[in-house]
C-alpha cells in the first residue's frame, strides 16, 4: 500500500467497503483523520464514486457529537472524469454496538439515547440515514454513540432505483422501493434495539 495519499500519512487500514478502502491517516500537524478512499475502475463504479460525493455533502452539513463529521471531499482526475474521491472523516475509535457488551439495561437506554438524538439531528436538517444497524453505531466512551456509514443516507422523501438496506434491519418502505422517511430510521433503529437485546432478528 501507497506510504502516502492526497499528503497524508497512512497509518494503516481500518477497512474495506464497496469499491473503498478506509485508512488511519495523520496530516503534517499530527492530527489523526480516517481517509475513505473510493476509486473507479469500471463504468459500473461511477455509482459508488457519487455515493462518496453525496455521503460527504449530507454529513458537511450535520453538527452533532453522535454523528461523524466529514471534513474534506478530494477528487482525482484522470485527464477530465473524475477516477478516485477521497472523503476526509474525523477519526471514529470504538467497539461497534455489534460487539459491545452493555455492562447494564439502563447503559444500553442511555446508548440508544444518544443514536436517537443523532438520527433526530438528521431529520432536523432534512435527510434520512436509511442504513442504521449494531455495525454503524460505535460506543466511544461512557454514553456516547458515533453513528458512521452515511453511505445509504438521501433527503427526507427520496425514493431509490434499488432496494437499499440491511436485510435484517430494512423497513419496509425500503423494501417496497417508498419515499424513505425519519420513520424508516426508527425501524432499523428498533430492530437494531430488538437484536442487541435478544440476539435475534425482528
Amino acid at each position: 500500500e501507497s506510504k502516502e495519499i492526497a499528503g497524508y500519512a497512512v497509518l494503516g487500514v481500518l477497512g474495506h467497503g464497496a469499491r473503498s478502502t478506509i485508512y488511519a491517516v495523520r496530516d503534517g500537524d499530527g492530527q489523526i483523520y480516517a481517509l475513505k478512499r473510493v476509486i473507479k475502475e469500471s463504468a459500473e463504479d461511477q455509482r459508488f464514486l457519487e455515493q462518496a460525493i453525496s455521503e460527504h455533502k449530507i454529513c458537511s452539513e450535520l453538527d452533532h457529537q453522535s454523528l461523524r463529521k466529514s471534513l474534506k471531499l478530494i477528487r482525482q482526475r484522470a485527464i477530465i472524469r473524475t477516477s478516485e474521491v477521497l472523503v476526509l472523516m474525523e477519526m471514529v475509535d470504538g467497539p461497534t454496538m455489534e460487539h459491545y457488551k452493555f455492562k447494564s439495561v439502563a447503559e444500553f437506554c442511555r446508548l440508544c439515547r444518544q443514536a436517537a438524538l443523532g438520527l433526530n439531528a438528521m431529520h432536523q436538517a432534512g435527510y434520512v440515514h436509511a442504513d442504521i444497524k449494531p455495525s454503524n453505531m460505535l460506543v466511544t466512551g461512557p454514553d456516547q454513540v458515533k453513528i458512521i456509514d452515511f453511505g445509504q443516507s438521501c433527503p427526507i422523501g427520496t425514493v431509490k432505483q434499488r432496494i437499499q438496506g440491511t436485510p435484517d434491519y430494512i423497513a419496509p418502505e425500503q423494501v417496497l422501493r417508498k419515499q424513505i422517511v425519519p420513520q424508516t430510521d426508527v425501524f432499523n433503529l428498533g430492530a437494531s434495539m430488538y437484536w442487541m437485546l435478544t440476539g435475534k432478528y425482528v
